[in-house]
């Protein structure tokens, strides 16, 4: 019986001691890594402060209407700010998806459409807007459009409106049009 119980204290105090060592080691190994690896941040070579390519989630609704329609305080236009939520400088808003929900009357033959300014890097800057039309396809009972992806640029302060053009047979239509992308800052 002697003999069992030292055997059975000697594997004990052997489990123990494995447990002890398997719980240490690792903390042990991390610091024994992180003594060795040392960052440092110097204008030769910078440690990167930001993910990904210096771009910032960008959504904005615009809305037209003809005669008494539900636009409400949706405003036609914006303009493409000048900084980020984060204060840095905006190089250019990349819009990559378009798309368009418009509550029309029976017999309206319409195209919504977003105006954007040449950009400034274009050899036509200065020389007039681009004009970006929506053909509208029947859902349900309202129209809509979807165009994704799409890849339309503008410099910061540019102004972006929207319209419609087409034939009214009725007196009231409006589109919500919807606009997401980036904004880039570098």
């Amino acid at each position: 019986m002697k003999i069992f119980r030292k055997a059975v204290t000697s594997l004990g105090g052997i489990f123990l001691a494995a447990l002890l060592i398997a719980a240490l080691a690792p903390k042990a190994t991390r610091g024994v890594a992180a003594a060795l690896v040392q960052v440092t941040n110097t204008a030769s070579n910078a440690v990167p402060t930001q993910d990904g390519p210096g771009s910032f989630p960008y959504g904005a609704i615009l809305c037209n209407e003809v005669g008494n329609s539900n636009c409400g305080s949706t405003q036609q236009g914006l303009r493409v700010p000048l900084t980020t939520s984060t204060g840095a400088a905006v190089n250019r808003l990349v819009i990559e998806d378009l798309s368009a929900f418009c509550d029309i009357d029976q017999g309206d033959q319409i195209v919504p459409f977003i105006r954007v300014p040449l950009p400034v890097d274009n050899s036509t800057a200065g020389q007039g807007t681009l004009l970006y039309g929506f053909p509208v396809a029947l859902v349900g009972n309202f129209f809509a459009f979807s165009q994704s992806p799409a890849r339309i640029y503008a410099d910061p302060g540019a102004e972006i409106s929207s319209g419609l053009a087409g034939t009214f047979a009725g007196n009231n239509a409006s589109c919500n049009m919807y606009l997401t992308g980036h904004l880039e800052s570098k």
